[in-house]
């Protein structure tokens, strides 16, 4: 039996416990909610700051898009002009296009028509000798397969047939129409100089145009290969720049670390500093996102510079091939696209860098017998799925990796390795929706939001219309990898093919 004293001293010391216990859950709901609203405030921020970096990324896409029409337009504008002043025999135009841009000698308009078949229509006898000393075709075709110089015996122009004979127009091609420029001439003049022409001298001419040619040819390897030295050294430049960028920004998240590990330091000790740590890691945040941009910008420059790189190499090649027999070239099935090595394919295919896929418009085809593309894609962010394993062809999984890629905004990938898998993909996609393959190959499954007629009810909130965001269906990418070196024509025109290129050995 407690006597009056403890009973009394009991209660007490329990309703100081109560106190201390109502205090000890005041202090940590306090603790609790300051929490939240930090979590809360941080998690605004993030959004912000992520809305933010979407909407620079948005902003530099735009313009770098805008900088590519721009480009477009201007290259446009030229062969509109020079192709106009060459009909009209404007010297001056001529050499100013050509001071800006010194490879429009050979462009055409629509029909085919070269600045030098717009010369000879017009019957400009000195343009007609500048553009041939700046290394215009003679007998290049035009609209209906009509050479320069049947336009201008159509046309009439005496001084101009005489000129474009001398320098080795050949009067023997034939049009579609089934004439030679002798059966259109509407001049006597101009026939008879077409009829007594001697083909002797043709002939002797076309040889020293080949010659010359040839030497042409010569002087541009050597320009490439000078271009190709600057571009290389020019990427070593870039990349040793980026690396300090890199390095810099690690320095910087280091940095931004140690200020916030000071930081909830004073906050455990309680030391009163709060403050001023807070205040360096806002500086240590705005010098991490100022040297990030750095490093984009550096990346971005660098990925331009390998793309340079990668396509003067490209027209070596080319320039290579050319010189081998028409027929023997013909054999070869030569695949026409882009060509890169395992490690430009990051810039290549994720990052278009030049905007070469965004500019043809298709989906491209992945060309790679030895398979490490397939490999990289498989690491990568992407949904992968092999067309050779039944399960992976699952109608329903099919249909979920295709509406994952588009609702998180990143690639959907179909290896096929050694088979041509392409008809069972479209039966399997049949099976979702009839048409599918053609939607997606065309890109209506990506307007007016037409993908959500693949959801199902049983897909869950993740797949609900308000996930779907138009920054991240944007970004959405089809790829088709094969070994198959020559794959068929048809794939070949419905995709934009990619060949992978093995590095060859050191010499």
């Amino acid at each position: 039996e407690l006597s009056r004293e403890e009973r009394s001293a009991r209660t007490i010391q329990c309703a100081y416990r109560r106190h201390l216990a109502r205090k000890e859950r005041t202090k940590r709901q306090r603790e609790k909610q300051e929490y939240e609203d930090l979590m809360d405030r941080l998690e605004k921020e993030a959004f912000v700051a992520m809305v933010r970096r979407e909407q620079e990324e948005a902003e530099r896409q735009r313009q770098k898009e805008e900088e590519e029409r721009r480009k477009r337009r201007e290259e446009q504008q030229r062969k509109k002009r020079i192709l106009e002043a060459a009909f009209e025999g404007d010297m001056g135009e001529i050499q100013a296009i050509m001071k800006e841009k010194m490879n429009m000698v050979e462009c055409t308009d629509p029909n085919g028509n070269t600045p030098l078949s717009e010369a000879a229509g017009g019957g400009n006898v000195q343009t007609i000798k500048f553009l041939i000393q700046n290394g215009a075709e003679l007998n290049s075709k035009g609209a209906y397969g009509r050479t320069p110089l049947y336009r201008a015996a159509f046309g009439g122009h005496l001084d101009a047939v005489q000129t474009l004979l001398q320098y080795g127009a050949d009067p023997r091609i034939y049009a579609d129409d089934g004439n030679k420029p002798e059966e259109v001439a509407t001049l006597d003049s101009v026939a008879s100089i077409l009829h007594d022409w001697d083909v002797g001298v043709t002939e002797s001419m076309l040889s020293k145009m080949e010659a010359e040619k040839a030497r042409r040819v010569e002087e541009e390897k050597k320009q490439r290969a000078e271009e190709a030295g600057r571009l290389q050294e020019e990427v070593m430049k870039l990349t040793k720049e980026h690396d300090r960028c890199q390095k810099e920004l690690q320095k910087a998240y280091c940095e931004l670390n140690k200020r916030i590990t000071e930081h909830d330091k004073c906050e455990r000790k309680n030391m009163g500093k709060t403050d001023i740590t807070l205040q360096a890691i806002h500086d240590a945040e705005r010098t991490v996102d100022s040297l990030r941009v750095a490093a984009l910008q550096a990346e971005e420059i660098l990925s331009l510079a390998k793309l340079q790189l990668r396509e003067q190499a490209q027209l070596r090649e080319q320039a290579q091939e050319g010189e081998m027999d028409g027929a023997q070239k013909g054999s070869t099935g030569e695949v026409k696209g882009l060509q890169c090595s395992v490690r430009e394919l990051d810039d290549v295919l994720l990052k278009d860098v030049g905007n070469r896929i965004q500019q043809d418009g298709r989906w491209p085809l992945i060309i790679d017998p030895s398979g490490q593309a397939a490999t990289f894609l498989c690491y990568r962010d992407t949904n992968y799925i092999n067309t050779l394993n039944p399960q992976s062809m699952q109608p329903d999984v099919v249909r979920l990796s295709l509406l994952g890629a588009i609702r998180y905004g990143k690639p959907l990938v179909f290896d096929m390795m050694e088979v041509n898998m392409m008809e069972s993909v479209r039966n399997q996609l049949n099976q979702i929706q009839n048409g599918l393959l053609e939607a997606i190959l065309s890109k209506e499954l990506l307007q007016n939001e037409r993908y959500l007629s693949l959801t199902r009810p049983t897909d869950g909130p993740e797949y609900s219309r308000m996930q779907f965001t138009t920054s991240r269906t944007e970004k959405f990418k089809l790829f088709f990898v094969t070994k198959i070196r020559s794959p068929p024509e048809g794939m070949l025109s419905s995709f934009y093919p990619i060949q992978v290129v093995l590095p060859g050995p050191n010499p």
